[in-house]
């Protein structure tokens, strides 16, 4: 496997991260979802666009050793890295990707061209890894770093999309895909359901996903330490305590 020639690589954790990520986005691409999505039902082309943009990033990022990283951010491709993994560059070109592909005109035009098509999950599988950098790679000092509060307000900013394409789709009267409104009735769906049913997964897929990754960071501004010291008794003698010992 290509893993083994990375700088730093082993086997470990990390390693398995790596390929969880890696067939995350075969699944996406080249499985019976691929074929689902592309021919028949929106629900399909939503679950492809969810892995592909908020599951195998963040894996295919903690797969990266560290001296890999430490070769990303110092080689030939470091220059335009550190830009796009900035935050609220990440975080803006993340949103605006996500919501053009999901308008009735862009998405109906790259399911009817196949090189459109596949640089449409291309640029998902490439928003997804510039937003999920700040989340999952920490560096001392390094410009990119997040507060947990940081964090949490960040990965509230990647709800957005959810709420802004997931949840308009899962409550238009209408089916607004024209390219899958002759298709999905051959799967026993109507193109509204259909269309629901995709807004639906995108609207509780990311909430879930975004929220549970915040309440981590939200955890970590309560130090454990803090919370023992807080709960623990002091029962060692005091002064006090050994003088009426003693009498």
């Amino acid at each position: 496997m290509a893993y083994r020639w990375f700088p730093g690589a082993r086997r470990d954790l990390r390693a398995l991260a790596w390929e969880g990520g890696v067939a995350v986005t075969l699944v996406a691409l080249v499985s019976g979802l691929d074929v689902a999505g592309a021919k028949f039902l929106f629900t399909a082309h939503m679950a492809q666009h969810l892995m592909l943009a908020m599951v195998a990033p963040p894996l295919l990022i903690r797969g990266l050793p560290d001296a890999t990283v430490d070769r990303l951010l110092n080689g030939p491709v470091a220059g335009p890295l550190r830009v796009v993994i900035q935050p609220v560059l990440a975080a803006s070109i993340y949103f605006a990707v996500l919501v053009v592909w999901h308008l009735p005109g862009p998405l109906d035009l790259s399911l009817r061209s196949a090189p459109l098509y596949l640089f449409q999950h291309l640029t998902f599988l490439v928003v997804g890894l510039a937003f999920w950098w700040a989340v999952v790679i920490h560096r001392l000092g390094a410009s990119w770093n997040l507060s947990p509060l940081g964090e949490v307000a960040y990965l509230t900013c990647g709800a957005l999309p959810s709420v802004v394409v997931g949840l308009t789709l899962a409550l238009l009267p209408r089916a607004i895909y024209g390219y899958y409104v002759a298709r999905s009735p051959a799967w026993g769906f109507s193109p509204v359901a259909d269309q629901h049913i995709g807004g639906l997964l995108m609207f509780a897929f990311d909430n879930l996903l975004m929220v549970g990754v915040a309440a981590f960071y939200f955890w970590r501004l309560f130090p454990e330490e803090a919370g023992q010291s807080d709960s623990r008794l002091d029962l060692s003698p005091t002064p006090e305590t050994k003088k009426e010992t003693r009498r």
